[in-house]
């Protein structure tokens, strides 16, 4: 039920909004007050949902290790990194999560095979709703959500794409807060104290699709669809865009920081799923999205000796087993590849071969 919170915008009062609704009945007294009240609550849902990058940090994540080390046998120096877990719920990871997912996002919309598939066709936002009152609580329903939502688009007119689940949207008093703040609404709400006090649970599919031509939605339909279109009412169609690859990864960008994670089952939810003709039994992956997050970074030199650095475990592999077995003679730092191998903190010194950033 709804509580009340003080406003960080406008210090006034203001109720949360709660993700569940029930019947609430009330007895009123010959003086005109209500004596009585009662609140039916509807059967506690499954499925409880929380946004990417507001979970727990992976194991050890933040941890500084050595992840690299010189490639000269003669030295074999080990340069230290910070761990990171990688993970979408991670509070620092999310951020590289989103990068990764939006750069291979945008490759496969855009690779010459899809486009190759989709010619003709207009590159499109479209936001998918179903009736609040067949909103999904089971995993089941769920499942089927996403399968009527495809079914009914298609059967509209949209032919493929890719496709982002949002299980909240915000309240107006959220967007008008963020608003006033001249932020983009979910970068306002993320950077609340109480994130959830800002949104209701509303299940909706964001997709990035290829369309031919759209029947309009009719009334009374199960679902409905809002073509998204710019301050002058045309919609946004990225094939025609000058700049549709940078305006295509703002949008998928945006799309997933709010994205969401089931609670306790953070993998089997795809926080990005494809249909149609850009599905993976009709569009393979392409070699577009195999290097769409592979940075061209200069390889690192080793601070000792000038020489490349390679990760460390291809160093283990390569001759760990020969200093054992005295192929080898140990290198001047044998003692602390010993320690790193074990897992032991990094030496003192360790900041001055210090290889990336710190998150």
């Amino acid at each position: 039920m709804s509580s009340e919170v003080l406003s960080p915008c406008s210090g006034e009062r203001s109720a949360c909004v709660s993700c569940y609704y029930g019947e609430s009945t009330a007895i009123l007294s010959k003086n005109g007050s209500f004596d009585q009240q009662r609140f039916i609550a509807p059967p506690l849902p499954e499925l409880k949902f929380y946004l990417v990058g507001k979970g727990s940090r992976g194991p050890e994540c933040g941890a500084i290790r050595s992840g690299y080390i010189c490639s000269n046998p003669d030295c074999s120096k080990p340069h230290y990194t910070a761990f990171h877990c990688k993970r979408k719920a991670c509070p620092d990871c999310y951020g590289s999560w989103i990068k990764d997912e939006t750069a291979k996002i945008s490759a496969r919309l855009l690779s010459k095979t899809s486009l190759n598939q989709n010619r003709g066709r207009r590159l499109v936002h479209i936001v998918l709703s179903p009736q609040q009152s067949t909103a999904p609580v089971t995993r089941a329903e769920l499942r089927a959500l996403f399968n009527e939502g495809y079914e009914y688009i298609t059967e509209k007119g949209a032919a493929g794409g890719a496709v982002v689940f949002h299980a909240f949207r915000a309240t107006k008093y959220a967007k008008r807060c963020a608003q006033g703040a001249h932020q983009k609404t979910w970068a306002w709400i993320r950077a609340q104290l109480h994130p959830a006090d800002y949104y209701r649970f509303s299940p909706h599919l964001h997709l990035v699709t290829f369309v031919n031509y759209m029947k309009e939605p009719k009334e009374g339909e199960t679902w409905i669809y809002k073509t998204i279109t710019d301050d002058k009412g045309h919609v946004v169609d990225f094939m025609r865009k000058a700049k549709r690859e940078k305006e295509l990864k703002q949008l998928i960008g945006y799309l997933l920081t709010h994205a969401v994670i089931r609670e306790g089952e953070e993998e089997p939810l795809h926080s990005v799923r494809w249909y149609g003709s850009c599905s993976y039994n009709q569009l393979k992956i392409t070699e577009e999205e195999k290097t769409a997050f592979i940075d061209p970074i200069p390889i690192p030199k080793c601070k000792v000796c000038g020489s490349d650095l390679i990760p460390f475990w291809e160093w283990i592999r390569s001759y760990y087993g020969d200093v054992i077995w005295g192929g080898m003679d140990p290198p001047p730092f044998w003692d602390e590849i010993q320690d790193a191998l074990d897992r032991y903190p990094p030496p003192d010194d360790y900041p001055e071969y210090f290889v990336g950033e710190v998150k």
